[in-house]
Protein backbone atom coordinates (compact mmCIF):
# COMPACT_ATOMS: atom_id res chain seq x y z
CA UNK A 1 0.00 0.00 0.00
CA UNK A 2 2.68 2.11 0.64
CA UNK A 3 4.69 1.32 -2.57
CA UNK A 4 1.51 2.73 -4.44
CA UNK A 5 1.32 5.79 -2.69
CA UNK A 6 4.86 6.22 -3.39
CA UNK A 7 4.51 5.49 -7.39
CA UNK A 8 0.75 7.76 -7.20
CA UNK A 9 2.70 11.09 -5.65
CA UNK A 10 6.04 10.39 -7.94
CA UNK A 11 3.65 10.09 -10.88
CA UNK A 12 1.49 13.29 -9.61
CA UNK A 13 4.60 15.17 -9.44
CA UNK A 14 5.68 14.31 -12.99
CA UNK A 15 2.66 15.35 -14.49
CA UNK A 16 2.59 18.66 -12.75
CA UNK A 17 6.59 19.29 -14.08
CA UNK A 18 5.23 18.39 -17.51
CA UNK A 19 2.28 20.43 -17.55
CA UNK A 20 4.71 23.53 -16.27
CA UNK A 21 7.10 22.92 -18.21
CA UNK A 22 4.51 23.41 -21.22
CA UNK A 23 2.74 26.06 -19.85
CA UNK A 24 5.82 28.17 -18.47
CA UNK A 25 6.34 29.33 -22.65
CA UNK A 26 2.76 30.98 -22.75
CA UNK A 27 2.84 32.79 -19.38
CA UNK A 28 6.30 33.99 -19.74
CA UNK A 29 4.84 35.43 -22.63
CA UNK A 30 1.69 37.13 -21.22
CA UNK A 31 3.91 38.57 -19.01
CA UNK A 32 6.52 39.81 -21.17
CA UNK A 33 3.24 41.38 -23.20
CA UNK A 34 2.10 43.42 -20.14
CA UNK A 35 5.62 44.86 -19.03
CA UNK A 36 5.76 48.78 -20.51
CA UNK A 37 9.49 48.08 -21.95
CA UNK A 38 12.54 45.75 -21.71
CA UNK A 39 12.58 41.98 -21.94
CA UNK A 40 11.77 38.91 -19.65
CA UNK A 41 14.95 38.70 -18.17
CA UNK A 42 16.07 42.46 -18.80
CA UNK A 43 13.60 44.83 -16.66
CA UNK A 44 13.85 48.17 -17.21
CA UNK A 45 12.36 50.09 -14.44
CA UNK A 46 12.38 54.15 -15.87
CA UNK A 47 13.63 55.90 -18.32
CA UNK A 48 16.91 58.78 -17.89
CA UNK A 49 15.57 61.49 -19.36
CA UNK A 50 18.60 64.13 -18.18
CA UNK A 51 21.22 63.95 -15.73
CA UNK A 52 22.67 66.99 -17.22
CA UNK A 53 25.72 65.48 -17.82
CA UNK A 54 25.63 65.47 -21.25
CA UNK A 55 26.13 69.62 -21.73
CA UNK A 56 23.26 70.62 -24.60
CA UNK A 57 21.60 66.97 -24.93
CA UNK A 58 19.64 65.17 -22.34
CA UNK A 59 20.40 61.30 -21.63
CA UNK A 60 18.06 60.30 -24.21
CA UNK A 61 19.52 62.38 -27.10
CA UNK A 62 17.40 64.64 -27.27
CA UNK A 63 18.27 69.04 -27.10
CA UNK A 64 17.76 70.83 -23.96
CA UNK A 65 16.88 74.96 -25.09
CA UNK A 66 14.86 77.66 -24.12
CA UNK A 67 13.00 79.90 -25.53
CA UNK A 68 11.83 83.39 -24.49
CA UNK A 69 10.44 86.75 -25.65
CA UNK A 70 12.68 89.60 -26.43
CA UNK A 71 11.08 91.25 -22.78
CA UNK A 72 11.84 88.05 -21.00
CA UNK A 73 15.29 86.31 -20.73
CA UNK A 74 16.23 82.55 -19.85
CA UNK A 75 19.79 81.62 -19.08
CA UNK A 76 20.61 77.64 -18.68
CA UNK A 77 23.96 77.21 -16.53
CA UNK A 78 25.59 74.69 -14.23
CA UNK A 79 26.36 73.76 -10.94
CA UNK A 80 27.56 71.35 -8.17
CA UNK A 81 25.80 68.10 -8.14
CA UNK A 82 23.25 67.72 -5.31
CA UNK A 83 24.70 64.88 -4.05
CA UNK A 84 28.54 65.59 -3.26
CA UNK A 85 29.51 62.31 -3.20
CA UNK A 86 28.28 61.68 -6.65
CA UNK A 87 30.02 62.94 -9.62
CA UNK A 88 28.68 64.82 -12.01
CA UNK A 89 26.57 68.28 -12.41
CA UNK A 90 23.24 69.53 -11.72
CA UNK A 91 21.16 72.48 -14.37
CA UNK A 92 20.63 76.04 -13.24
CA UNK A 93 17.76 77.65 -15.27
CA UNK A 94 18.01 81.39 -14.69
CA UNK A 95 14.66 83.59 -15.48
CA UNK A 96 12.95 86.79 -15.97
CA UNK A 97 9.65 86.86 -16.87
CA UNK A 98 7.19 89.56 -17.88
CA UNK A 99 3.72 89.36 -18.00
CA UNK A 100 2.14 88.34 -21.72
CA UNK A 101 5.26 86.88 -22.77
CA UNK A 102 7.38 83.32 -23.15
CA UNK A 103 9.73 82.22 -21.17
CA UNK A 104 9.94 78.32 -21.51
CA UNK A 105 12.78 75.66 -20.98
CA UNK A 106 12.04 72.35 -22.88
CA UNK A 107 14.04 69.59 -23.92
CA UNK A 108 12.86 66.53 -26.24
CA UNK A 109 11.20 63.41 -24.95
CA UNK A 110 9.50 61.13 -27.60
CA UNK A 111 7.99 59.20 -25.15
CA UNK A 112 4.24 57.36 -24.89
CA UNK A 113 3.16 58.65 -21.41
CA UNK A 114 0.71 55.95 -20.79
CA UNK A 115 3.49 53.60 -19.90
CA UNK A 116 4.86 55.77 -17.21
CA UNK A 117 3.51 55.96 -13.77
CA UNK A 118 5.16 59.56 -12.70
CA UNK A 119 7.45 62.32 -13.39
CA UNK A 120 10.09 62.28 -10.89
CA UNK A 121 12.73 65.19 -10.68
CA UNK A 122 14.88 67.11 -7.91
CA UNK A 123 14.95 70.25 -8.14
CA UNK A 124 15.62 73.32 -5.38
CA UNK A 125 14.99 77.21 -5.56
CA UNK A 126 17.15 79.60 -4.63
CA UNK A 127 15.59 81.92 -2.56
CA UNK A 128 12.59 79.48 -2.32
CA UNK A 129 8.88 80.57 -3.99
CA UNK A 130 9.75 79.94 -7.58
CA UNK A 131 7.10 78.18 -9.42
CA UNK A 132 6.07 76.99 -12.96
CA UNK A 133 4.20 75.07 -15.10
CA UNK A 134 5.31 70.99 -16.09
CA UNK A 135 4.09 70.64 -19.65
CA UNK A 136 4.09 67.73 -22.21
CA UNK A 137 3.70 68.63 -25.90
CA UNK A 138 3.00 66.35 -28.69
CA UNK A 139 4.16 66.65 -32.60
CA UNK A 140 1.27 69.45 -33.33
CA UNK A 141 1.90 71.36 -30.23
CA UNK A 142 -0.86 70.79 -28.12
CA UNK A 143 -0.19 70.77 -24.90
CA UNK A 144 -1.11 69.53 -21.31
CA UNK A 145 0.09 70.88 -18.61
CA UNK A 146 -0.21 71.07 -14.37
CA UNK A 147 1.47 74.03 -12.12
CA UNK A 148 3.63 72.78 -9.55
CA UNK A 149 1.97 74.93 -6.69
CA UNK A 150 -0.49 72.18 -7.36
CA UNK A 151 2.14 69.81 -5.57
CA UNK A 152 3.92 72.50 -3.19
CA UNK A 153 1.96 75.21 -2.85
CA UNK A 154 4.41 76.92 -1.36
CA UNK A 155 6.94 76.80 -4.65
CA UNK A 156 10.28 75.40 -4.29
CA UNK A 157 12.55 75.88 -1.26
CA UNK A 158 16.31 76.60 -0.92
CA UNK A 159 16.79 72.31 -0.16
CA UNK A 160 17.05 69.71 -2.85
CA UNK A 161 13.41 68.21 -2.98
CA UNK A 162 12.47 64.82 -4.34
CA UNK A 163 9.67 65.41 -6.97
CA UNK A 164 7.28 62.48 -7.41
CA UNK A 165 4.46 63.44 -10.01
CA UNK A 166 1.71 61.01 -10.68
CA UNK A 167 1.19 61.54 -14.82
CA UNK A 168 -2.25 60.52 -13.86
CA UNK A 169 -2.21 64.27 -12.65
CA UNK A 170 -2.01 65.54 -16.50
CA UNK A 171 -5.25 65.33 -18.87
CA UNK A 172 -3.42 62.92 -21.46
CA UNK A 173 -6.63 63.15 -23.71
CA UNK A 174 -5.18 66.44 -24.92
CA UNK A 175 -2.26 64.74 -26.32
CA UNK A 176 -2.99 63.60 -29.63
CA UNK A 177 -6.36 63.47 -29.17
CA UNK A 178 -8.45 60.69 -31.27
CA UNK A 179 -5.48 57.98 -31.39
CA UNK A 180 -4.70 55.74 -28.15
CA UNK A 181 -0.85 56.92 -28.31
CA UNK A 182 0.08 59.58 -25.84
CA UNK A 183 3.14 60.57 -26.94
CA UNK A 184 4.62 63.46 -25.76
CA UNK A 185 7.34 65.24 -27.94
CA UNK A 186 8.64 67.91 -25.71
CA UNK A 187 8.64 68.14 -21.49
CA UNK A 188 8.45 71.90 -20.76
CA UNK A 189 8.97 74.14 -17.44
CA UNK A 190 6.73 77.53 -18.32
CA UNK A 191 7.21 80.34 -16.09
CA UNK A 192 4.19 82.24 -15.76
CA UNK A 193 4.51 84.42 -12.55
CA UNK A 194 6.00 88.07 -13.30
CA UNK A 195 9.92 88.60 -11.57
CA UNK A 196 13.43 86.60 -11.76
CA UNK A 197 14.68 83.83 -10.30
CA UNK A 198 17.03 80.65 -10.30
CA UNK A 199 16.14 76.98 -10.29
CA UNK A 200 18.40 74.06 -9.95
CA UNK A 201 17.09 70.65 -11.59
CA UNK A 202 18.64 67.11 -11.46
CA UNK A 203 17.77 63.57 -12.42
CA UNK A 204 14.44 64.05 -14.34
CA UNK A 205 13.31 60.49 -14.86
CA UNK A 206 9.67 58.39 -15.99
CA UNK A 207 9.39 55.25 -13.83
CA UNK A 208 7.64 52.84 -15.94
CA UNK A 209 4.32 51.13 -14.39
CA UNK A 210 4.57 47.79 -13.13
CA UNK A 211 1.91 46.45 -16.47
CA UNK A 212 0.13 48.05 -19.38
CA UNK A 213 -1.73 46.83 -21.61
CA UNK A 214 -1.17 49.90 -24.42
CA UNK A 215 1.28 47.23 -25.97
CA UNK A 216 -1.87 45.01 -27.16
CA UNK A 217 -3.57 48.58 -28.50
CA UNK A 218 -0.41 49.41 -30.13
CA UNK A 219 -0.16 46.18 -31.72
CA UNK A 220 -4.03 46.05 -32.67
CA UNK A 221 -3.84 49.67 -34.32
CA UNK A 222 -1.13 49.32 -36.24
CA UNK A 223 -1.79 48.97 -39.82
CA UNK A 224 -0.25 45.61 -40.89
CA UNK A 225 -0.92 43.49 -37.87
CA UNK A 226 -4.91 44.03 -38.97
CA UNK A 227 -4.09 42.88 -42.24
CA UNK A 228 -2.19 39.76 -41.17
CA UNK A 229 -5.24 39.08 -38.38
CA UNK A 230 -7.55 39.44 -41.20
CA UNK A 231 -5.58 36.82 -43.58
CA UNK A 232 -4.67 34.14 -41.17
CA UNK A 233 -8.91 34.34 -40.31
CA UNK A 234 -9.99 34.15 -44.17
CA UNK A 235 -6.91 31.21 -44.94
CA UNK A 236 -7.76 29.28 -41.97
CA UNK A 237 -11.39 29.28 -42.52
CA UNK A 238 -11.18 28.52 -46.21
CA UNK A 239 -8.82 25.81 -45.53
CA UNK A 240 -10.81 24.41 -42.78
CA UNK A 241 -14.20 24.17 -44.41
CA UNK A 242 -12.06 22.52 -47.63
CA UNK A 243 -10.92 19.68 -45.75
CA UNK A 244 -14.00 18.89 -43.74
CA UNK A 245 -15.78 18.58 -46.97
CA UNK A 246 -13.38 16.81 -49.68
CA UNK A 247 -11.56 14.57 -47.25
CA UNK A 248 -14.80 13.37 -46.80
CA UNK A 249 -16.20 12.79 -50.24
CA UNK A 250 -12.84 10.81 -50.64
CA UNK A 251 -12.98 8.95 -47.71
CA UNK A 252 -16.27 7.94 -48.74
CA UNK A 253 -15.64 6.53 -52.01
CA UNK A 254 -12.62 4.63 -49.86
CA UNK A 255 -15.10 3.26 -47.48
CA UNK A 256 -17.82 2.38 -49.61
CA UNK A 257 -17.09 1.99 -53.20
CA UNK A 258 -15.28 -0.30 -55.59
CA UNK A 259 -13.07 0.83 -58.25
CA UNK A 260 -9.42 -0.47 -59.79
CA UNK A 261 -6.82 0.89 -57.78
CA UNK A 262 -8.37 1.22 -54.55
CA UNK A 263 -6.11 -0.47 -52.47
CA UNK A 264 -2.82 1.23 -54.04
CA UNK A 265 -4.21 4.77 -54.43
CA UNK A 266 -5.05 4.53 -50.37
CA UNK A 267 -1.89 2.94 -49.61
CA UNK A 268 -0.09 6.14 -51.14
CA UNK A 269 -2.56 8.11 -49.51
CA UNK A 270 -1.30 7.08 -46.34
CA UNK A 271 2.22 6.80 -47.44
CA UNK A 272 2.11 10.62 -48.32
CA UNK A 273 1.47 11.28 -44.58
CA UNK A 274 5.02 10.12 -43.86
CA UNK A 275 6.82 12.98 -46.14
CA UNK A 276 7.94 15.78 -44.40
CA UNK A 277 6.08 19.12 -45.51
CA UNK A 278 9.67 20.33 -46.31
CA UNK A 279 10.31 18.31 -49.71
CA UNK A 280 7.62 19.34 -51.10
CA UNK A 281 8.03 22.92 -50.55
CA UNK A 282 10.51 23.57 -53.72
CA UNK A 283 7.35 21.87 -56.15
CA UNK A 284 4.91 23.85 -54.61
CA UNK A 285 6.35 26.89 -55.27
CA UNK A 286 7.74 26.06 -58.70
CA UNK A 287 3.98 25.04 -59.26
CA UNK A 288 2.53 28.02 -57.85
CA UNK A 289 4.91 30.60 -59.78
CA UNK A 290 4.16 28.44 -63.05
CA UNK A 291 0.47 29.04 -62.78
CA UNK A 292 1.04 32.50 -61.66
CA UNK A 293 -0.56 32.08 -58.59
CA UNK A 294 2.48 33.42 -56.37
CA UNK A 295 1.29 36.08 -53.62
CA UNK A 296 -2.26 35.44 -53.89
CA UNK A 297 -4.70 33.68 -51.77
CA UNK A 298 -5.21 30.62 -54.31
CA UNK A 299 -1.44 29.70 -53.58
CA UNK A 300 -2.30 29.88 -49.50
CA UNK A 301 -5.56 28.06 -49.54
CA UNK A 302 -5.52 25.38 -53.11
CA UNK A 303 -2.33 23.17 -51.93
CA UNK A 304 -4.02 22.88 -48.24
CA UNK A 305 -8.12 21.76 -49.23
CA UNK A 306 -7.40 18.60 -48.84
CA UNK A 307 -4.89 16.70 -45.90
CA UNK A 308 -3.91 13.57 -46.44
CA UNK A 309 -4.13 12.07 -43.13
CA UNK A 310 -7.88 13.82 -42.83
CA UNK A 311 -8.52 11.66 -45.82
CA UNK A 312 -7.38 8.64 -43.43
CA UNK A 313 -9.45 9.48 -40.34
CA UNK A 314 -12.84 9.92 -42.29
CA UNK A 315 -12.30 6.81 -44.16
CA UNK A 316 -11.70 4.81 -40.66
CA UNK A 317 -14.60 6.55 -39.29
CA UNK A 318 -17.19 5.89 -42.14
CA UNK A 319 -16.17 2.55 -42.78
CA UNK A 320 -17.55 1.48 -39.40
CA UNK A 321 -20.76 3.02 -39.55
CA UNK A 322 -23.76 0.96 -40.34
CA UNK A 323 -24.69 0.10 -43.65
CA UNK A 324 -28.24 -0.30 -42.70
CA UNK A 325 -29.65 3.74 -43.13
CA UNK A 326 -27.71 3.91 -46.71
CA UNK A 327 -29.08 0.91 -47.80
CA UNK A 328 -32.67 2.30 -46.57
CA UNK A 329 -32.08 5.61 -48.34
CA UNK A 330 -30.83 3.72 -51.73
CA UNK A 331 -34.52 2.02 -51.62
CA UNK A 332 -35.76 5.44 -51.35
CA UNK A 333 -34.34 6.43 -54.54
CA UNK A 334 -31.32 8.44 -52.45
CA UNK A 335 -28.14 9.39 -55.09
CA UNK A 336 -24.92 8.67 -53.64
CA UNK A 337 -24.64 12.71 -53.01
CA UNK A 338 -28.00 12.50 -51.07
CA UNK A 339 -26.25 9.89 -48.93
CA UNK A 340 -23.62 11.27 -48.79
CA UNK A 341 -24.84 14.94 -47.62
CA UNK A 342 -27.82 13.91 -45.58
CA UNK A 343 -26.56 10.39 -44.12
CA UNK A 344 -22.86 10.02 -43.80
CA UNK A 345 -22.01 14.02 -42.80
CA UNK A 346 -24.31 13.85 -40.34
CA UNK A 347 -23.25 10.80 -38.77
CA UNK A 348 -19.48 11.71 -39.23
CA UNK A 349 -19.43 14.88 -36.84
CA UNK A 350 -17.34 13.84 -33.95
CA UNK A 351 -14.71 12.83 -36.55
CA UNK A 352 -15.67 16.09 -38.97
CA UNK A 353 -14.92 17.86 -35.15
CA UNK A 354 -11.54 16.43 -35.18
CA UNK A 355 -10.50 17.43 -38.95
CA UNK A 356 -11.97 20.69 -38.24
CA UNK A 357 -10.33 21.47 -34.86
CA UNK A 358 -6.80 19.88 -35.60
CA UNK A 359 -7.10 21.70 -39.40
CA UNK A 360 -8.21 25.12 -37.99
CA UNK A 361 -5.05 25.22 -36.03
CA UNK A 362 -2.73 23.90 -38.46
CA UNK A 363 -3.95 26.43 -40.62
CA UNK A 364 -3.87 29.33 -37.93
CA UNK A 365 -0.10 28.76 -37.15
CA UNK A 366 1.75 27.57 -40.07
CA UNK A 367 4.58 29.34 -41.03
CA UNK A 368 6.50 27.44 -43.69
CA UNK A 369 4.39 27.94 -46.52
CA UNK A 370 3.14 31.44 -45.91
CA UNK A 371 6.69 32.79 -46.15
CA UNK A 372 7.67 31.33 -49.10
CA UNK A 373 4.70 32.03 -51.01
CA UNK A 374 4.17 35.56 -50.41
CA UNK A 375 6.52 38.88 -50.48
CA UNK A 376 4.17 41.44 -49.58
CA UNK A 377 2.85 43.00 -46.56
CA UNK A 378 -1.08 42.85 -47.66
CA UNK A 379 -0.51 38.68 -48.47
CA UNK A 380 1.08 37.75 -45.21
CA UNK A 381 -0.37 36.44 -42.50
CA UNK A 382 0.09 36.28 -38.77
CA UNK A 383 2.89 34.04 -38.21
CA UNK A 384 4.66 35.24 -40.98
CA UNK A 385 4.45 38.46 -39.66
CA UNK A 386 5.11 38.12 -36.08
CA UNK A 387 8.60 36.46 -37.21
CA UNK A 388 9.35 39.78 -39.45
CA UNK A 389 8.13 41.92 -36.66
CA UNK A 390 11.66 42.29 -34.95
CA UNK A 391 13.27 42.97 -38.32
CA UNK A 392 10.62 45.83 -38.94
CA UNK A 393 10.39 47.39 -35.46
CA UNK A 394 14.19 46.66 -33.91
CA UNK A 395 13.76 45.03 -30.78
CA UNK A 396 10.77 45.39 -29.45
CA UNK A 397 10.10 42.65 -27.53
CA UNK A 398 6.60 43.69 -25.48
CA UNK A 399 4.81 44.91 -28.44
CA UNK A 400 6.26 41.51 -30.34
CA UNK A 401 5.33 39.28 -27.14
CA UNK A 402 1.74 41.35 -26.86
CA UNK A 403 1.00 40.14 -30.77
CA UNK A 404 2.09 36.67 -30.58
CA UNK A 405 -0.42 36.52 -27.44
CA UNK A 406 -3.04 37.89 -29.70
CA UNK A 407 -2.30 35.42 -32.44
CA UNK A 408 -2.55 32.60 -29.41
CA UNK A 409 -6.02 33.45 -28.73
CA UNK A 410 -7.91 31.94 -30.87
CA UNK A 411 -6.25 29.17 -30.92
CA UNK A 412 -6.40 28.82 -27.27
CA UNK A 413 -10.03 29.44 -27.08
CA UNK A 414 -10.91 26.65 -29.87
CA UNK A 415 -8.32 24.43 -27.36
CA UNK A 416 -10.33 24.76 -24.42
CA UNK A 417 -13.89 24.63 -26.11
CA UNK A 418 -12.36 21.28 -27.88
CA UNK A 419 -10.04 19.79 -26.58
CA UNK A 420 -12.02 16.32 -25.65
CA UNK A 421 -12.26 16.30 -29.32
CA UNK A 422 -8.92 17.30 -30.30
CA UNK A 423 -7.66 13.95 -27.34
CA UNK A 424 -10.32 11.70 -29.77
CA UNK A 425 -8.33 13.06 -33.04
CA UNK A 426 -5.28 11.72 -31.21
CA UNK A 427 -6.96 8.19 -31.02
CA UNK A 428 -9.31 7.80 -34.10
CA UNK A 429 -8.48 5.19 -36.61
CA UNK A 430 -5.65 3.42 -34.01
CA UNK A 431 -8.61 0.49 -33.72
CA UNK A 432 -7.54 -2.33 -36.14
CA UNK A 433 -10.59 -3.44 -38.72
Amino acid sequence: MRRERILIWISVAILTAIVVLTLMPLILMFYTSFKPAGTLFQPVSDILVADFNEGETNSIGGVIATRADPSSGITLGDAENRDPEKPGRSHTIEYRHSPGSTTLWWTHLGQDLRKFSELEFYARGEAGGENFLIEFSDINDRTISLPLKEILPQGLTPEWRRMRIPVTRFDLSGLLPGISEKRAEELRFRFTEPGSGRIYLDDIRLPFKRFTISNYTDVVISGPFGRYFFNSTLIALIVTLGNLIFPAMVAYAFARKEFPGKRLMFILIVGSIMIPPQVLMVPVFILMKNIGWLNTYWALTVPALIAPFNIFLMRQYISKLPLAMEDAARVDGANDFQIFFRIILPLSKPALAVVGINTFMGSWNTFLYPFILTNTTEMRTLPVGLALYKSLHGVDWVHLMAGSAISALPVIVVFLCFQRYIIAGLTAGSVKE
